[in-house]
């Protein structure tokens, strides 16, 4: 059989795909939990809260979207 190569590649790329669509499908049940339990690990590292029950939404200054140039580098630094 002069073929069985281009067959056994051709079984791969399916393969591949077929993973490939089940880890999407996966990522898009359990993302959001996980996404969560990643949080709350970052939270724990950080000795911000031991249990970090919620994440809540992150605070925005106007320093994080107002336009600035090099005259005020340093300024948005300090915190």
């Amino acid at each position: 059989m002069k073929y069985s190569k281009g067959q056994g590649m051709v079984e791969y790329i399916i393969l591949i795909a077929i993973i490939a669509v089940a880890s999407l499908g996966i990522v898009k049940i359990l993302g959001n939990t996980v996404t969560r339990k990643l949080t709350q690990i970052t939270y724990a590292l950080q000795g911000k809260s031991p249990e970090a029950k919620s994440v809540g939404d992150p605070k925005i200054d106007k320093k994080h979207w107002e336009k600035r140039d090099m005259d005020d580098f340093y300024e948005s630094a300090e915190e």
